[in-house]
């Protein structure tokens, strides 16, 4: 639709979008402050959570641990 010879655009739905989707948006619209909200909220399927409380010297051990149980399954 065009307004007074400006493009008017819809607003990207970016809950319907895959992170993969979202991601590729995000780099082209490094501007959308939404956008990149709502990239940087999503889940991660791989990542590892680490209490902020613990140490660092046992969160190595925990992450040492996850990495052995890994590479033995």
């Amino acid at each position: 639709m065009v307004d007074g010879g400006l493009a008017t655009m819809t607003k990207p739905n970016y809950k319907q979008m895959s992170l993969q989707e979202l991601r590729k948006y995000v780099l082209s619209h490094r501007e959308d402050q939404e956008a990149w909200d709502e990239y940087a909220n999503r889940p991660r399927p791989n990542s590892v959570l680490v209490n902020a409380e613990i140490s660092l010297s046992e969160q190595k051990q925990i992450f040492d641990n996850f990495i052995q149980q890994k590479r033995s399954s």
